[in-house]
C-alpha cells in the first residue's frame, strides 16, 4: 500500500496518565483543545488559572505567581475604557468593578497554587516567541486589551532568553512539587500577523529554545503537536475556516497522538464508560414526555450511580443530577 503522509513517530512516554492523576495545563489557546477534551472524559484538570497566555514569559509569569501564591492588590491593575484590567490575564477578568475583578483574580491564584501543588502532569504550550511589551515599566504583558498600540513595544524573544527563564523555572517547580511531571509542546496554530515568514521565525525560536532544555532536562518530555499539524495533517481540510487554526477533524487526530502517549492503557475503557454517560446527558430526547424517555433516564441514573460507586474519584454527580432532575419533571409533567 502506497503511504500518503508522513508519520511523526513519538517516543514512549513514561508517564501513565489516569483519573486519579491531576493535571494542569498552561498556554495557548490549543491548551483548550487538550484540556477540554480531557475535561470531557472527566478527568481532574486545570485549564489556563490566569486565562490564554501566548508566549514563554507570560506562562512562566503565572506559574511563578501561582507558586509564590502572590496575591494581587489594587495597584496591580489598570483602568481603560471603563474596565479594571490585569495586564498578567486574558480579557475573561477584566470588569467594571475593581473588588469584584480583585476577587476573581485572587480566588484563581488560591486554586491554581493548591492544585498546581497537588498535580502529576503540568503541560506548557507555547504559541509564539513575539512578545508585547509596555513603555511604562518596560514589562512583558500576557494581553494588551486593545490598549492604544503606542504603549507597546513588539519584539522577538530570542533562544537564550526563552531557555535561561525555563532552566530556573524547571528548578522551581520540581521543588515545589516533586511529583510533577512537566510536557512542552508548541502550538500548531499560526500566528498569521506576522506573516509566513515572521511566523516561522517565532515557532523555530520555541522549538530551538525547547530543544536545549530537553538536552539539558532529560525528565521533561516533548509532545510534538506543531510537527503533527505541519506533517502527518499537511492538507488544509484538517484546518478551520480561517485556514489557521485546526478543525475538529485535526483536533481529534492531535488528541488520539496525545492520548496514545499519555494516558495509561488500562484507563481507555473507563473513558469509554465515562463518555457514553456524558453522551447521554447531552441526549435531546424526541419525545421528552414519552415513557421510552423515562425508561431512558432509568438506565442512566442506574449506570451512573454504578460508576460513581465504583469510581468515586471521577466527578459524575452533575450528570447523575441531571438525569434524576429530568426524571422527576418527566413524571410530575401528568404524562400518562
Amino acid at each position: 500500500m502506497i503511504n500518503l503522509r508522513t508519520n511523526i513517530d513519538i517516543p514512549e512516554s513514561s508517564y501513565g496518565l489516569t483519573y486519579k492523576k491531576k493535571s494542569m495545563l498552561v498556554g495557548s489557546c490549543f491548551t483548550g483543545n487538550i484540556g477540554g477534551t480531557l475535561r470531557y472524559y472527566k478527568f481532574p484538570v486545570m485549564i489556563n488559572p490566569f486565562g490564554v497566555m501566548y508566549n514563554p514569559v507570560s506562562v512562566k509569569k503565572v506559574l511563578d505567581i501561582l507558586m509564590r501564591e502572590a496575591y494581587f492588590e489594587e495597584k496591580d491593575l489598570n483602568y481603560y475604557n471603563n474596565l479594571w484590567l490585569s495586564f498578567y490575564h486574558d480579557t475573561s477578568f477584566s470588569g467594571d468593578d475593581q473588588k469584584n475583578v480583585l476577587k476573581t483574580i485572587n480566588r484563581q491564584i488560591h486554586e491554581g497554587a493548591q492544585w498546581l501543588s497537588d498535580i502529576n502532569l503540568l503541560i506548557i504550550t507555547f504559541g509564539t516567541a513575539r512578545v508585547y511589551r509596555h513603555k511604562n515599566d518596560h514589562s512583558i504583558v500576557s494581553n494588551c486589551h486593545k490598549l492604544p498600540a503606542e504603549e507597546f513595544s513588539r519584539e522577538l524573544l530570542d533562544v537564550g532568553t526563552i531557555v535561561d527563564e525555563y532552566k530556573s523555572l524547571i528548578a522551581q517547580l520540581r521543588d515545589f512539587n516533586p511529583h510533577m511531571h512537566m510536557v512542552f509542546t508548541i502550538s500548531p496554530v499560526r500566528h498569521w500577523k506576522d506573516g509566513a515568514v515572521g511566523n516561522q521565525q517565532s515557532k523555530a525560536t520555541l522549538i530551538l529554545a525547547l530543544q536545549k532544555l530537553l538536552e539539558e532536562h532529560p525528565e521533561i518530555e516533548y509532545f510534538p503537536a506543531y510537527e503533527i499539524m505541519m506533517d502527518e495533517l499537511r492538507d488544509y481540510r484538517f484546518y478551520g475556516d480561517d485556514m489557521l487554526h485546526p478543525g475538529n477533524t485535526g483536533i481529534q487526530y492531535i488528541w488520539e497522538r496525545f492520548s496514545q502517549t499519555y494516558i495509561k492503557k488500562s484507563t481507555f475503557k473507563l473513558m469509554d464508560q465515562v463518555e457514553e454517560i456524558v453522551k447521554a446527558r447531552n441526549h435531546k430526547p424526541f419525545r421528552p414526555k414519552s415513557l421510552e424517555y423515562q425508561k431512558f433516564l432509568k438506565k442512566q441514573i442506574e449506570k451512573t450511580e454504578q460508576l460513581i460507586d465504583k469510581h468515586p474519584h471521577i466527578n459524575l454527580r452533575p450528570e447523575l443530577d441531571y438525569f434524576i432532575a429530568q426524571l422527576e419533571g418527566t413524571a410530575n409533567s401528568g404524562y400518562v
